[in-house]
């Protein structure tokens, strides 16, 4: 059996990156953002899932107390400001780990604050551990400075006494790679351009060419016009969202939408652009014509991704702390509708299908549920892989696929039959799925491989592995598939 792939500590930071760029916060800041980024996966106690999320009870403290080069305290630091890629062993149980690095897309002072948090408040039998003196935000600042990846943090860990005889090498992820009789010419693998937005890079990536355009501080979330002109960026690491001639890479405008955007959408008109921002619990409307923001238009809480009808003339949003979805009238730019999601709590990512009678909609935990539009309600849900990701309705109407940020595979369900017929190794932290117009061939990002693997959606194999062309792929926009 595989082992179960699962980000180690603060994974649920994902879900709230529109704090980003808050204010210098209070003291108790750190409760506040555990209880609303952490919880849901960790538990409000620190205890974890058996077999799905790693507590954090009774093992933060020991590594902050442990010896070594570097000592448990720069360590703890470091896995927040620089991730974690890699299997761990907690109380016995093996985590095969991949965190995006914090560092930048939460302040100096929100990540130290989280630290204090879990090393003063989340364990009464070891509160304060031993020898312990609050993190401040130049500290965090100065560790900062170094540029390391999740695997060079993991390699950190094995020199961690009493931790690295009990922090295993990378495992070989099986089926990740094509074989050579399998393997697909890279130029037949994309009859039009992958564009792929590399979030540790600050990259927008063009496959096959591997041309990269930079000037997006952490690129994240990625949406192309109808016309292939424009891409539409959100930056992970900043409160703008770009404009960027899909040609050349120029970029035509930065729009400051006051708090990191997570999903963005432009309309099947090519007009409005839309950016998710889930820390205002707005969605920011924008003129791409004019480069403009026309509006910020309240949805409700931590929405996160957007879609819209074929028309254009709605738009649904997925509200991630409110397990529902908001829906847009875009001739009145305001929200008209809510549709409640139960039994799907932190509804993520989503796609409609080519009907329009149904939203597959994606999860923060490893779950994807098929939302009934006309019936306003949910008539189908599946076990995916952990950890949260992308999903594709891919053209054609047969397939549904969906990534898995926290394991090593993707999943398709057939959409007629209503049930899981493949899941496919590509390698470890799949997020972004995306496939071609015509429907033949898969692409997703693998974000800790830092590679695009290709699945042919004939045989459902990997057919191609693509380097990236920078760190951390996050989100891809493929021509005639919004």
């Amino acid at each position: 059996m595989k082992p179960v792939l699962l980000s180690w500590i603060t994974a649920c930071l994902l879900g709230g990156a529109g704090t980003a760029i808050a204010a210098e916060p209070p003291k108790d800041d750190g409760a506040r953002l555990y209880a609303r980024h952490c919880a849901a996966c960790h538990q409000a106690g620190g205890e974890g899932v058996p077999g799905r999320f790693p507590p954090h009870r009774g093992h933060v403290g020991e590594l902050y107390a442990a010896e070594g080069d570097p000592e448990g305290r720069r360590y703890l630091a470091r896995v927040l400001l620089h991730g974690l890629t890699g299997p761990i062993q907690v109380d016995g149980v093996r985590y095969d780990g991949n965190m995006p690095a914090w560092g930048g897309a939460l302040s100096d002072a929100q990540i130290a604050a989280v630290l204090n948090y879990l090393l003063t408040g989340l364990d009464p039998a070891q509160v304060p551990p031993r020898g312990f003196h609050p993190y401040t935000a130049e500290e965090i600042a100065a560790l900062g400075e170094a540029e390391l990846s999740g695997r060079d943090v993991h390699a950190l860990r094995r020199g961690l006494v009493g931790f690295g005889e009990a922090t295993p090498g990378f495992a070989e992820t099986a089926g990740g790679a094509p074989d050579e009789a399998s393997v697909l010419p890279r130029q037949a693998a994309f009859p039009t351009p992958a564009y792929v937005a590399l979030q540790n890079s600050g990259l927008v990536t063009s496959l096959p060419s591997g041309t990269a355009w930079p000037g997006v501080p952490g690129a994240h979330y990625n949406a192309l016009s109808p016309d292939g002109t424009q891409l539409l960026v959100s930056g992970f690491k900043t409160g703008d969202v770009y404009v960027m001639d899909a040609r050349s890479g120029e970029l035509t405008a930065t729009l400051s939408i006051g708090a990191v955007a997570q999903g963005v959408k432009i309309a099947p008109d090519g007009r409005h652009g839309l950016a998710v921002a889930p820390g205002q619990g707005i969605v920011a409307v924008i003129d791409l014509g004019a480069g403009e923001l026309v509006k910020k238009v309240p949805v409700g809480e931590e929405p996160h991704n957007a879609v819209f009808t074929a028309d254009g003339s709605r738009a649904y949003v997925t509200l991630q702390g409110g397990g529902a979805i908001a829906v847009i009238d875009m001739a009145r730019l305001e929200k008209v509708d809510e549709i409640p999601t139960p039994g799907l709590d932190t509804p993520h990512n989503l796609d409609l299908s080519e009907d329009g009678q149904r939203l597959w909609i994606r999860d923060f935990l490893g779950r994807v549920g098929v939302l009934d539009l006309k019936r306003r309600a949910l008539v189908e849900t599946f076990a995916v892989g952990n950890g949260h990701g992308g999903i594709d309705v891919v053209p054609g109407g047969r397939y549904v696929a969906t990534g898995a940020i926290a394991d090593s595979t993707v999943t398709v369900i057939d959409a007629q039959r209503m049930e899981v017929v493949a899941e496919v190794e590509v390698g470890s932290g799949p997020h972004g799925v995306r496939a071609s117009r015509d429907g033949r061939y898969l692409y997703v990002s693998i974000t800790a491989d830092d590679t695009l693997a290709v699945i042919d959606t004939e045989t459902l194999e990997v057919v191609q592995q693509v380097p990236a062309g920078g760190a951390f792929p996050f989100w891809i926009a493929v021509p005639g598939n919004p």
